[in-house]
């Protein structure tokens, strides 16, 4: 159910967030996770999704090799741990008739969790690449992912988003 009208925009987007070199090398508990998000934007890309690019903003012009941007996709700047605040992120999604998301990002507990939270709470669906996103904390990571971890708790973010892979990004069944 959708309160700001978005049911009418069926497109799907890619989001990298935080895949700054430093942020990947420092505050990732996985080493594979910037090979699974290129593997993961590689199928977007395929599959004519838009792609959004979103870092702190001191740091994007250091997108990891792996995920560096490509022909006409921004890179926005962000100052805080959600792609929505700052940015004109939702206005770029609604005009290119986007509905739902897929997620990938370092931290999970940090930019993925605000992103995906406030996404969900403005009407987007949302899905997340769950390999294709690491945190420091391995266990953080499996808690907000793995709904077997606290499988009564709402801490996960299997409640409000589809959980996927980079293998699957472009079969999210919505």
């Amino acid at each position: 159910m959708t309160t700001d009208g978005s049911a009418g925009r069926t497109g799907t987007a890619f989001l990298t967030l935080d895949f700054a070199t430093y942020i990947v090398d420092n505050y990732s508990h996985d080493p594979g996770v910037a090979q699974n998000a290129a593997k993961a934007l590689r199928a977007a890309r395929d599959a004519g999704m838009p792609v959004f690019h979103v870092a702190p903003g001191p740091m994007t012009e250091q997108l990891h090799p792996l995920v560096e941007r490509g022909p006409h996709e921004p890179v926005l700047a962000k100052s805080t741990f959600s792609a929505f605040a700052g940015t004109d992120l939702d206005q770029r999604l609604r005009d290119a008739g986007v509905g739902r998301i897929v997620i990938a990002g370092v931290a999970t507990s940090g930019t993925v969790l605000s992103t995906a939270r406030w996404a969900h709470d403005i009407g987007y669906q949302v899905a997340i690449c769950a390999d294709a996103c690491a945190d420091p904390d391995a266990q953080a990571h499996a808690a907000l992912l793995d709904p077997s971890v606290f499988p009564d708790s709402w801490l996960g973010l299997w409640r409000i988003a589809r959980i996927t892979t980079s293998a699957d990004v472009t079969e999210v069944a919505w």
